[in-house]
């Protein structure tokens, strides 16, 4: 009997899985390698995933994701931050979150990523497929608070209509499974948990993509639809010219959308055209700015948002992240004008605060936010105050060794200061840490040597501290560093001692409140978190 006429009893199959660990990130992700086995036939079916441990990429998850194959790098960007966290538009209400039946329990738990399954040609279509993903939905490798995500997405198939009607396939595969689609995107997701809403949503009920009633038909986009090439092609003052001349011809080509719905002022927006931009909204826009049908499904203002965020993320995991562009604030600032929102500032103010994406309004700097302050400040004056109870450790005139030390600023001291590791250094040591707390408590300024030198009493141990090499970065790389580790990147022990407290409590929430590579670069140091001083014990 041929294989593919032989008749395949579910119950003499076998599943297999090996765990590995990743090289490169062994803490972060376990890849699960699964087989299919007929005491027969032999090997039916493949399945390979990843299980991501987000609670240890801290805010590095989408830098790690892109990091070996550009599938992780799709899946990351598109559906979560640099922290792990589902991105917003895909749980609040609105057309891109789909069903809106993903939300907040995404972000708990552990992601699991079906990087492939294949099913040996002569059985498939017999039910094996099938199997095989229930089974493994159901292994110790997945638990009740995990999400289990896949990207129905061919390959090897090179004609257009063939490769959708096998897209097609797979999708119903896996909703046959309870999978369904996170918000209109191309990825889909499975919980667990029996009452989680997806299992309330029919097959036939699953949203669809963004682009599904969109599709590239122009083979000639200069010629079928010359204003847009105009935008994104010419930067320079031309433009606007261009712009009006087609004005003056058809008034109503400055509203025209292409073939996947992106009018002019959509296009200036996402190939971040200022001169375009404002030329446009010389006219009245109000209905192109509310418009969000198009394959992406965003306004004018969301697509800029998305432009600034990627490239944003970019030059955070590669070239290093020098604020938001005068041009990409200039056009945020025209669009909500456009659209009669109070932006309560004019133009140079708007810039100074939004240039880091403040979002509270409080950031000293536009970067420094109220609770990062706060944790900062909390930090240095705990080391402050507890690093005196280590003054026994020193006999008078022998140099300590820092690694006794039960205190985390004295990792961050290099080891070619070691030989000046006298009580009298550490001391002064302990003086700057009280001078930064002092700065970032009583004062609305940013933390900075300067500052800090103001509030540092020029005392013998100052002196000598300065004299042998000390240095007000060693402080601030120990501070930065471990109120990180408190945080919720970390360990979350920050939340467990002041979560409740009323100082903190009445500070306003702000997306700087976590950027800690941020406030690292504006102080002075690595923003990636190179160390000043020594490694600590437990890193090595």
């Amino acid at each position: 009997m041929e294989a593919s006429d032989a008749i395949v009893d579910l119950n003499t199959l076998t599943l297999h899985a090996k765990v590995k660990r990743h090289r490169e990130h062994p803490r972060v992700i376990n890849i699960i390698s699964v087989q299919v086995k007929h005491p027969q036939f032999g090997d039916l079916v493949s399945l390979e995933a990843w299980r991501i441990f987000r609670a240890h990429c801290a805010d590095s998850f989408l830098e790690i994701m892109d990091e070996d194959i550009d599938e992780m790098h799709q899946f990351s960007v598109t559906l979560f931050d640099k922290y792990g966290n589902l991105r917003p538009h895909l749980m609040s209400p609105g057309y891109r979150s789909g069903t809106g039946c993903w939300g907040q329990e995404v972000n708990s738990g552990q992601l699991l990523y079906i990087l492939d399954m294949t099913v040996e040609e002569p059985y498939r279509g017999k039910g094996i497929g099938t199997w095989t993903l229930q089974q493994f939905l159901r292994t110790e490798h997945v638990q009740n608070d995990d999400t289990v995500i896949c990207w129905p997405n061919p390959m090897g198939i090179c004609d257009k209509a063939l490769w959708d009607i096998e897209k097609k396939r797979q999708i119903g595969f896996f909703r046959k499974s309870d999978f369904r689609r996170i918000g209109r995107t191309n990825f889909f997701g499975y919980s667990p948990k029996r009452d989680h809403p997806s299992r309330s949503i029919p097959l036939e009920g699953d949203a669809g993509a963004l682009d599904d009633n969109f599709s590239v038909t122009s083979t000639n986009v200069q010629l079928q639809f010359p204003l847009h090439f105009a935008i994104i092609s010419d930067k320079t003052t031309n433009v606007a010219s261009t712009i009006q001349s087609f004005y003056d011809q058809d008034p109503t080509s400055i509203h025209r959308a292409d073939d996947m719905g992106f009018t002019p002022i959509l296009v200036a927006v996402s190939s971040q055209n200022l001169i375009a931009t404002r030329k446009l909204l010389e006219w009245d826009l109000r209905a192109d700015l509310e418009n969000a049908v198009n394959a992406e499904g965003v306004t004018p203002l969301e697509q800029l948002a998305n432009v600034m965020r990627s490239g944003r993320e970019f030059s955070e995991i590669f070239l290093g992240w020098q604020g938001y562009s005068d041009d990409e604030l200039t056009m945020q600032y025209l669009l909500k004008q456009g659209m009669g929102q109070a932006v309560g500032l004019n133009l140079a103010d708007y810039i100074s605060k939004k240039k880091y994406g403040c979002t509270c309004d409080k950031c000293a700097r536009g970067w420094l936010s109220p609770r990062m302050r706060f944790a900062l400040r909390t930090d240095a004056q705990f080391w402050a105050d507890s690093m005196p109870m280590n003054f026994d450790f020193f006999t008078k005139g022998r140099a300590a060794d820092p690694s006794i030390m039960m205190d985390s600023p004295s990792s961050f001291i290099p080891p070619a200061l070691y030989p000046n590791f006298y009580l009298t250094f550490y001391k002064g040591y302990c003086e700057v840490l009280t001078a930064i707390s002092a700065l970032l408590g009583t004062t609305d300024e940013v933390l900075s040597v300067e500052g800090v030198l103001r509030f540092i009493n020029p005392d013998q141990n100052s002196q000598y501290f300065f004299q042998k090499g000390g240095r007000i970065e060693y402080a601030f790389d120990s501070i930065t560093h471990c109120a990180k580790e408190q945080s919720s990147l970390g360990d979350d022990t920050f939340r467990e001692t002041f979560g409740d407290h009323e100082d903190w409590v009445s500070l306003p929430t702000c997306a700087n409140d976590l950027e800690f590579q941020l406030v690292r670069k504006m102080i002075g140091l690595d923003g990636r978190g190179q160390r000043w001083g020594a490694i600590p014990r437990q890193w090595v």
